[in-house]
C-alpha cells in the first residue's frame, strides 16, 4: 500500500471536527516550513556575512482567528507595559502586512538563489516586527493619554477595534491645525491680557504703598499700626514683589512688630537673593541692604546677636565687593555697615577695641567721601563721631577724647543747621543730649550738663510744636535726662518731679495711641519717678505703686517679647527689692524679688555671660547685703558675696575701667559684714584690698572716689582697733 492510499485510508476514518484540526496544524507547520527553509537557504547562500541577523519569524497561519494581545513588549531598548487590548491581527494594516509576506515567502521558494527576493523578505519581515512593536507602544500612549475630546475618544475606539485608518482619519491635520491656530490666538490674547492685568495690579499696589506711608506718618490715627499694616497686605495681595515687602518690613521694624517684620524680610531676601543669583550687578545691593536691615532688627534680641553678626558680617562682604569696583556708589554702604556692626559689637564690654576698630574705619571712610560731598556726607561723619562717643565715653579714662568726638560732631551738626534747621535740629538737639550726658557724669560740671539739656529740650519743644508725633517723645526723654541731672542737687527734688512728671504724662500720652512703642518709655519714666519719691521717708507707698505699674508693664512686654524685655522685668524686680528692704518688716518680700531678678539675670547670662554677668554679680551684692542683716544666716551671705566678687573680678580682668569700681565696693561690703559679725581680722582684709584698689581711682576722680576712700579708711581704722 503506498502512502497516498494510506493518507486517504486515514483521512476518512476521521470526524469533520478532527479533520478541521489536522487542517489548521498543518498550514501552521507548511508556513513554518516554508519560512525556516528561506530562512535556511539563505543562511547557506551567506555563511560567511558576519552582519546578516538571525530572523525571529512569527507567523500567523490562514484562517487562524483573531488573537487579543496583552504583552509587555520592548521597543528601541525602552520596556512599554501596555494593560489595554489591541485587536492587532484583525486590523487591514496587519493584514496587508501579512499579505505581502506571503508574497515574499512565495518568491524566495520559487526563486532561492535570488538576493533581491531574500533582502525583500528580511525588510517585510523586519516590517511585521517594527509594527507590532509601534502598535503596542501606541496603546501604552492611549492609556497614558488624558481622553478630554471627542476627536481623541473615536480615534482610541477605531484603534481598540483594530481600525487603523480610521482612528488616522478622525485626528484630521487640518481640523487640529485649525483648533491649533485658534487656540494659540486665545493664548496670545490671554498672555497679552495677563500682561496687562499684571500692569495694572503692579499699579495698584503702588496706590496702596502709598496710601500706607501716608497713613504712616498719620500720628493722630489710634490704630494707625493697623490700619498702615492692613494696606501694606492690599499692596502685597496685588503685587508681593521683594521691594514691597522690603517697604512692610522696614514698616514694622520701625513700629517694633519685630517678628512680623523679620518675617517680610526673610522673604524679600529670598527673592532678592534668587534675583541676584541671575544679575548681581544690579541685585547684590538689595541683598546686602536687606541683610543689614535685618541685622539691626536681630540685634535687639540679646540672645541672638551672634546671629546678627552673620548678617552684618554677609552684608559687609557684599558692599565690600560691590564697593571695590564702584566706591563712589557703595562706600557709603561700606560705611553705614560697618557703623551697625559697630553698635552690635560695642555690646560686648570685652569687644570694645573691635567696636571702636569699625566705627574708626567707618569714620574715616565717610571722612573720605564728605570731602569730595559734604553736602550728602558730613551727616554721616558726624553720626558716625557721635557714635564713637558714645562707646569711647563708657571709659571712664577716655571721656576726655569721647568729649572731643561729641563736639566734633557738633560743631558739624551746627554747620548743617545754619542751611537746612528742618533736617538737622533734632541731630544737633541729639548731640547736644549725649554731650549733657557724658559732662553730667562730673559733679563738678553739673551747670554745664544742664545747659547742654535745655538747649537740648529747647530744639526738642520746637520741632514738637511743628511735629508732635515725631519729636515729642525726645522731649520726653531729655525731662528724664534733665530731671535726673537735677535730682542730684537735694536742694531742687520738687523741680526734677517736674520733669520726671511732664516726661512721664508725655510719654502716657504717646503709648495711647502708640502701646507697642511707647509702653516701655513709660516704665521707664515710671521708674525714674519712683526713685525719686523713695528718697523721701514719708513716700516709699507712692515709690513702690510707680515700681509696681513699671513692673506691670515690663511684665505685659515681657510676654510677647522675652528677648527684649526680660532684662527690664529682671531691673524693675531689684530696684524694688531695694526699696522694699528699706522696711525691715518686709525682708521676706525684698528677697523674693531679688531672687525673682536673680533668676531672669542668671536666664540672661547663660546666653549671653559678657553683657548679663555683671547684673548678676550687682543682684548678688545686693542679696548678701540684705541676707547678712541676719546674723543666723552668715554662711549665705558670705556665698552670695564671694560669687558676686568672683563675678566683678572677672570681668575687671577684662574691662577693669568699668569694673574695677564693683570689685571695690564688693571687698568694702564683705568687709563692712565682717566687722558686724565681730571678726575685725577677716574684714581688715577685705577693707585694705578695697583701698588699695581704690587710691588711684580717688586720686584721678576725686569728686566721684575721694568720699567713697575717706569712709573706707575709717573702717579700716575700726578694723584695726
Amino acid at each position: 500500500m503506498n502512502a497516498s492510499t494510506l493518507w486517504n485510508k486515514f483521512w476518512n476514518s476521521l470526524n469533520e471536527n478532527n479533520r478541521a484540526k489536522l487542517a489548521f496544524v498543518g498550514s501552521f507547520l507548511a508556513a513554518i516550513f516554508i519560512s525556516g527553509w528561506a530562512v535556511y537557504t539563505e543562511y547557506i547562500h551567506k555563511a560567511d556575512d558576519k552582519k546578516t541577523p538571525i530572523l525571529n519569524i512569527t507567523a500567523s497561519g490562514q484562517g487562524m482567528a483573531a488573537q487579543t494581545i496583552t504583552a509587555t513588549a520592548i521597543g528601541n531598548g525602552t520596556a512599554i507595559n501596555t494593560t489595554g487590548d489591541v485587536n492587532l491581527y484583525r486590523s487591514a494594516d496587519y493584514q496587508a502586512l501579512q499579505t505581502e509576506l506571503e508574497k515574499t515567502q512565495q518568491h524566495v521558494k520559487t526563486y532561492p538563489d535570488d538576493p533581491t527576493f531574500r533582502q525583500e523578505l528580511k525588510d517585510t519581515l523586519k516590517k511585521l516586527e517594527d509594527f507590532k512593536r509601534d502598535v503596542l507602544k501606541l496603546a501604552d500612549d492611549f492609556n497614558k493619554i488624558l481622553i478630554n475630546t471627542e476627536r481623541l475618544r473615536l480615534a482610541k475606539q477605531y484603534f481598540e477595534a483594530g481600525d487603523y485608518k480610521s482612528a488616522r482619519a478622525i485626528l484630521d491635520a487640518e481640523s487640529i491645525g485649525r483648533d491649533q491656530v485658534a487656540l494659540l490666538d486665545k493664548q496670545q490674547r490671554l498672555h497679552t491680557e495677563l500682561a496687562e492685568i499684571t500692569a495694572q495690579l503692579e499699579d495698584n499696589a503702588s496706590e496702596f504703598l502709598l496710601k500706607a506711608k501716608l497713613t504712616a506718618i498719620d500720628y493722630s490715627l489710634p490704630d494707625r499700626i493697623t490700619q498702615t499694616s492692613q494696606f501694606f497686605e492690599k499692596a502685597l495681595k496685588s503685587a508681593r514683589t521683594p521691594d514691597n515687602l522690603f517697604a512692610y518690613a522696614l514698616f514694622l521694624q520701625n513700629n517694633n512688630q519685630f517678628k512680623a517684620s523679620e518675617q517680610a524680610y526673610q522673604e524679600a531676601l529670598g527673592d532678592f537673593r534668587k534675583l541676584a543669583a541671575e544679575n548681581p550687578a544690579v541685585y547684590l545691593s538689595y541683598v546686602a541692604t536687606t541683610l543689614n536691615n535685618l541685622g539691626i532688627l536681630v540685634r535687639a534680641d540679646s540672645s541672638r546677636r551672634k546671629e546678627a553678626e552673620a548678617l552684618f558680617q554677609e552684608a559687609l562682604g557684599y558692599f565690600r565687593k560691590l564697593a571695590a569696583e564702584n566706591p563712589t556708589v557703595y562706600l557709603a554702604d561700606v560705611a553705614t555697615t560697618l557703623n551697625d556692626l559697630g553698635l552690635l559689637v560695642r555690646a560686648d564690654s570685652s569687644r570694645r577695641k573691635e567696636a571702636e576698630a569699625l566705627f574708626q574705619e567707618a569714620l574715616d571712610d565717610f571722612r573720605k567721601l564728605a570731602a569730595e560731598n559734604p553736602t550728602v556726607y558730613l551727616a554721616d561723619v558726624a553720626r558716625t563721631l557721635n557714635d564713637l562717643g558714645n562707646l569711647v565715653s563708657d571709659d571712664s579714662s577716655q571721656r576726655k577724647e569721647a568729649e572731643a568726638l561729641f563736639q566734633e560732631a557738633l560743631r558739624y551738626y551746627r554747620k548743617l543747621v545754619a542751611e537746612n534747621p528742618a533736617v538737622y535740629l533734632a541731630d544737633v538737639a541729639r548731640t547736644l543730649n549725649d554731650l549733657g550726658a557724658l559732662v553730667s557724669a562730673d559733679s563738678s560740671r553739673r551747670k554745664e550738663a544742664e545747659v547742654l539739656f535745655q538747649e537740648a529740650l529747647d530744639d526738642f519743644r520746637k520741632l514738637a510744636a511743628e511735629n508732635p508725633a515725631v519729636y515729642l517723645s525726645y522731649v520726653a526723654t531729655t525731662l528724664n535726662n534733665l530731671g535726673a541731672l537735677v535730682s542730684a542737687d537735694s536742694s531742687r527734688r520738687k523741680e526734677a518731679e517736674v520733669l520726671f512728671q511732664e516726661a512721664l504724662d508725655d510719654f502716657r500720652k504717646l503709648a495711647a495711641e502708640n502701646p507697642a512703642v511707647y509702653l516701655a518709655d513709660v516704665a521707664r519714666s515710671l521708674h525714674n519717678l519712683g526713685a525719686l519719691v523713695s528718697d523721701d521717708s514719708s513716700r516709699l507707698k507712692e515709690a513702690e505703686a510707680l515700681e509696681q505699674e513699671a513692673l506691670g508693664y515690663y511684665r505685659k512686654l515681657a510676654a510677647e517679647s522675652p528677648a527684649v524685655y526680660l532684662f527690664y522685668v529682671a531691673g524693675t524686680l531689684h530696684n524694688l527689692g531695694l526699696l522694699v528692704s528699706a522696711d525691715s518688716s518686709r525682708r521676706k518680700d525684698a528677697e523674693a524679688l531679688d531672687q525673682e531678678a536673680l533668676g531672669d539675670f542668671r536666664k540672661l547670662a547663660a546666653e549671653n555671660p559678657t553683657i548679663y554677668l555683671s547684673y548678676v554679680a550687682m543682684t548678688l551684692h545686693n542679696l548678701g547685703l540684705l541676707v547678712s542683716a541676719d546674723s543666723s544666716r552668715r554662711k549665705e551671705a558670705e556665698a552670695l558675696y564671694q560669687e558676686a566678687l568672683g563675678d566683678f573680678r572677672k570681668l575687671a580682668a577684662e574691662n577693669s575701667s568699668v569694673y574695677l569700681p564693683y570689685v571695690v565696693d564688693t571687698l568694702a561690703a564683705l568687709g563692712r559684714a565682717y566687722l558686724s559679725w565681730h571678726e575685725p581680722q577677716k574684714a581688715l582684709v577685705y577693707l585694705q584690698e578695697s583701698a588699695t584698689l581704690l587710691a588711684p581711682l580717688a586720686r584721678q576722680y576725686p569728686s566721684m572716689f575721694g568720699d567713697k576712700q575717706a569712709y573706707t579708711l575709717e573702717l579700716i581704722e575700726q578694723a584695726k582697733k
